[in-house]
């Protein structure tokens, strides 16, 4: 379900951002488009277990790339690949964690499809499988489908909204949830975008520059060797909620720099394998994360 809830995140809140921006000129607003592309890299310092026993540090980093498919002025396909490694280093942790250490990957295939009907409404289609693992051992549990079919509406000249539905299939079931954002655009400057499970404030006092406050659902699962030495796979999951500030400055032509930087809190990591459960919460831990956008 955390490998779920965290699709939906990403997708949902990319979604709100795609479709706000998507058909609108740089002299409309100063806040840039989404990014299409990139890479970064994510250190998160020591946190306990909130039992006392044990330690985990942990760092990130990944890359995505798309390219154009089809680029007309009301109708455009894109599609792409993402990558994200994430290495968890434990230390003196309950069992079944120990002192292992763990590489993680998530590889994603996204397609896109955008459809603007007029200058009100506009439509969003994502379709993406992907393989959550440790590459060790590969199974029909290692591979998700994640699909999203969205529409926006300008309300007025300040307020976007979008709805629509989320669908996975997820270690073999199948789940629809709903997909809902708002976004609220005061001024060409200012832009709060409420996505669920996402907040996020943004403010671009240029063209060159970007300021951002946000609070959102961060985590990942996968599906990995049993740490305990079972037979079998297990799932391991990590969720956590961050909040953090950020800058991002454009460097020349469609690239970005940016650096983000906040605490995590509300950590849980969890193990569900055939013969046992494992869930253990985690103390607050600050996280910086720096790298570059492709925007255009």
């Amino acid at each position: 379900m955390v490998r779920l809830f965290r699709s939906f995140a990403v997708t949902t809140l990319l979604s709100a951002a795609t479709l706000a921006t998507a058909g609108e000129s740089a002299e409309e607003s100063f806040i840039p488009n989404f990014a299409i592309g990139g890479s970064y890299v994510s250190w998160t310092g020591d946190s306990d277990f909130s039992n006392g026993a044990g330690s985990v540090s942990q760092y990130e980093f990944g890359f995505e790339a798309n390219v154009p498919i089809v680029m007309r002025d009301t109708f455009r396909i894109t599609a792409g690949i993402q990558y994200r490694n994430n290495h968890f280093d434990f230390s003196g942790a309950p069992f079944p964690l120990g002192n292992q250490s763990f590489d993680l990957h998530r590889v994603d295939v996204p397609v896109n499809i955008w459809k603007d009907f007029n200058r009100k409404w506009k439509m969003w289609i994502r379709l993406q499988p992907g393989v959550y693992s440790d590459f060790e051992t590969m199974s029909s549990d290692d591979f998700i489908l994640t699909s999203l079919a969205l529409v926006s509406y300008q309300l007025n000249d300040k307020t976007k909204v979008a709805f629509g539905a989320f669908y996975s299939k997820d270690l073999g079931e199948e789940r629809i949830l709903p997909a809902l954002g708002v976004i609220f655009e005061p001024n060409a400057h200012l832009s709060l975008a409420l996505t669920f499970p996402r907040v996020e404030l943004a403010y671009a006092p240029s063209e060159e520059w970007l300021f951002t406050g946000r609070a959102l659902l961060s985590g990942g699962g996968w599906n990995i060797t049993d740490p305990a030495g079972g037979a079998g796979d297990v799932d391991l999951n990590y969720k956590s909620i961050r909040v953090s500030a950020g800058a991002e400055h454009k460097l020349s032509g469609p690239w970005w720099a940016y650096v983000d930087a906040g605490v995590q809190f509300a950590q849980e990591i969890e193990i569900e394998g055939a013969n046992y459960t494992f869930q253990q919460d985690l103390d607050p831990a600050a996280f910086v994360t720096g790298g570059v956008k492709l925007r255009f």
